[in-house]
């Protein structure tokens, strides 16, 4: 009896120890920048940031700690000054990492720059960055990194990733993001993802980004292990001097593009598959890629048009800037529920579900009489070369 007492006393000893050692930082009350509370951290601590605006590079050098704002990202600033990178993960950081409530501004080698790194990125807004690649956000290397719930506006890339710029990144899980008036330059707008990807790319909204090639997404993938999902994405291009909203290029075949709302304005089309490397296009399913006057379904993927559950039709948004579904859109109840990684909250963070089948695009319409009547989507003739237009 006495030696499992001491056994469970030290069991108590030990835990009541280890639940001492996690602590909090604060910035400026304890510590006068970011920079030096993360070098104070340890792992499990918590580096907490009063409101204010700081200038400074933060580094968080492998910690596994949390550094967040006290007041959130409209009131706490992160500006880079134009010096490199605001926030930077590059030294095998883990998703216990996590940077949370602040507004990142003015990176010149983007705004957060992860290489070999998985940080749980959420929360905040990522703004008026300037890079050649992923001015927002750069992701390179094999990573697990969750990017959730942010703000990326007004970032610039002059060759690819207006926002987030994708290179060989892995099983990046991206989800419920705003990405919006971002300039890709050559490619990508919004995301632009190469080489070896496998990312999950869940139920984000992209609008009015700018790039010459793949206006809000564009994809050259020369290989990926399991491919990437493109799911439940609302996805609305203005620019009329782009090839399309949406490019997949390269081999394509393990890639996923599933439930997404994709819309191309003028004679822009909606979706293009380009097969650079002749190995099949992407398994497109249950999406509605329209354009007034362009092409649809394009390319390699000319062929799933009126198929597979695709539909091209005006989707038919609340209004020009509030992409939520109206009563009787074709895309409400036009989805499927076997695609993989759905959330069950949609991106209003109401029911994901509802009526029994999910709806198309990152909205759910939540009005039982604007639920779509029927069953089965209409079919749409191909043209004679095979790319589906109206």
């Amino acid at each position: 009896m006495k030696s499992r007492f001491r056994i469970v006393f030290a069991l108590v000893a030990l835990l009541v120890c280890g639940s001492a050692v996690a602590s909090t930082i604060k910035v400026p009350a304890d510590q006068p920048t970011i920079q030096d509370g993360i070098n104070a951290a340890v792992n499990g601590d918590t580096v907490l940031v009063a409101p204010g605006t700081y200038k400074e590079n933060i580094n968080f050098n492998g910690k596994a700690i949390v550094v967040r704002s006290s007041g959130g990202p409209k009131v706490t600033i992160i500006d880079g000054g134009g010096l490199g990178a605001v926030v930077t993960f590059s030294t095998g950081e883990t998703n216990g990492s996590v940077l949370s409530g602040f507004t990142i501004q003015h990176g010149s080698a983007s705004g957060v720059y992860m290489n070999f790194a998985s940080p749980v990125v959420k929360n905040n807004i990522i703004a008026n960055n300037n890079a050649e690649f992923g001015a927002g956000m750069y992701i390179g290397g094999a990573s697990t990194a969750r990017v959730l719930r942010n703000t990326f506006i007004g970032n610039v890339a002059s060759a690819g990733g207006g926002a987030i710029e994708l290179f060989a990144a892995g099983n990046v899980f991206i989800e419920n993001n705003r990405i919006t008036k971002n300039n890709g330059g050559g490619e990508g707008g919004a995301i632009d993802m190469v080489n070896e990807a496998d990312e999950i790319i869940v139920q984000n909204l992209m609008y009015d980004d700018v790039a010459s090639s793949g206006t809000e997404f564009y994809s050259l993938i020369p290989q990926s292990t399991t491919g990437y999902r493109l799911i439940n994405n609302t996805i609305v291009s203005t620019n009329v001097n782009a090839d399309a909203t949406v490019v997949a290029d390269g081999f394509n075949t393990n890639a996923k593009i599933i439930n997404n709302v994709i819309v191309a304005p003028g004679t822009s089309a909606a979706l293009i598959c380009n097969p650079i490397y002749q190995d099949g296009p992407p398994i497109v399913k249950f999406n509605d890629a329209w354009s007034p006057k362009g092409i649809w379904y394009g390319g390699m993927c000319a062929e799933d048009g009126g198929i597979k559950g695709n539909i091209s039709a005006n989707p038919k948004f609340v209004s020009s800037t509030n992409f939520e579904l109206k009563n009787g859109s074709p895309a409400v109840d036009a989805g499927t529920t076997s695609a993989p990684d759905l959330p069950k909250r949609d991106f209003a963070n109401k029911p994901r579900i509802e009526g029994g089948t999910i709806d198309m695009g990152a909205y759910e319409n939540q009005t039982v009489s604007g639920r779509r009547l029927g069953i089965g989507n209409p079919a749409l003739p191909a043209s004679p070369n095979k790319e589906t237009r109206r």
